[in-house]
């Protein structure tokens, strides 16, 4: 991940696109896998989403059927 922060910088409008859309799949599976973690560690979906910073009923609806 921080080859991908590092490799925006200095470069063309198009390949900072590219780094940044890599950056945003990374984030979201590492988002992913650190919320399946939590909850296998016992972690309320309250708990989860209040690190997140956002409603229970959104980490529900986007991690819930995981």
């Amino acid at each position: 991940m921080k080859t991908l922060v590092a490799s925006v910088h200095g470069k063309g409008p198009p390949e900072a696109l590219y780094a940044v859309a890599e950056l945003q799949k990374e984030v979201g599976r590492t988002e992913a896998s650190l919320v399946r973690k939590a909850r296998q560690a016992g972690l309320s979906w309250e708990a989860i989403a209040l690190c997140l910073g956002v409603s229970k009923q959104a980490v529900h609806r986007k991690y819930g059927k995981q």
